[in-house]
């Protein structure tokens, strides 16, 4: 195993682009690191000396550094409450002080706590590529399989919304979480991925599968009625 330390933001990405098969970035690592996790058996990018850890109001704007915690996010006055409140569906505080924003999306994985909220938030996301800085709605990326590194997040500084999350217990994998904030519906649903769309019957299309998280018609029951349970 390598492990390369860039000194900016673009020489990460071409080193990534220059070893696709091998290597991952490298953050907060809960997943990476992990016995069986993204990292094993690859090289690692380590991304901690490149900044990109601040929260702060640009213009009408909230950024929040990829490399923000879930922790910084959940405990962070500027974001607005249901966003925080989806930090903290990782019932963990020593993961919540390690896993990261970006990482967090990066994984796209379909119990991803902030993927549906940020969606939801028509969130944008600033990443670099080998050919320069990109912007990408967040629903964009997670639906595709961009491998830019993620620098910062921008939603509307006083963005108002929901968030609901189902599963059996608080430190499980999520059956669905699903948010809603303005016109735009999202959920994350276990073995199905991502969905968002401006009318809460999103869920109908979505293919359910059992798993560990629960039945498939259970997830179904759940997806298609989150947006009139709310809470």
């Amino acid at each position: 195993m390598n492990i390369y330390h860039p000194q900016t933001p673009l020489e990460a990405v071409k080193l990534r682009k220059e070893n696709a098969e091998t290597a991952v970035y490298l953050a907060g690592g809960t997943d990476d690191l992990r016995l069986g996790g993204a990292a094993e058996g690859k090289d690692l990018i380590d991304i901690n000396a490149l900044g990109m850890d601040k929260i702060e109001i640009c213009g009408d704007k909230l950024c929040i550094g990829a490399r923000c915690t879930l922790q910084d996010l959940a405990e962070c006055d500027l974001v607005p409450d249901f966003i925080r409140e989806a930090a903290y569906f990782c019932s963990s505080l020593a993961r919540r002080n390690a896993a990261t924003v970006g990482g967090n999306l990066g994984l796209r994985r379909d119990d991803s706590y902030l993927a549906a909220v940020l969606t939801a938030s028509e969130a944008v996301l600033d990443s670099m590529t080998p050919h320069g800085e990109k912007e990408k709605k967040i629903g964009e990326y997670l639906q595709s399989s961009c491998k830019a590194l993620i620098m910062n997040i921008k939603i509307d500084k006083d963005r108002t919304g929901w968030v609901k999350r189902f599963g059996n217990t608080a430190a499980s994998h999520a059956a669905v979480i699903a948010a809603q904030s303005g016109d735009v519906y999202a959920l994350s649903v276990h073995g199905s991925g991502l969905v968002y769309g401006h009318s809460p019957e999103i869920a109908g299309s979505l293919t359910y599968v059992d798993d560990i998280t629960g039945g498939a018609a259970y997830k179904k029951y759940l997806a298609e009625t989150a947006f009139t349970l709310r809470r």
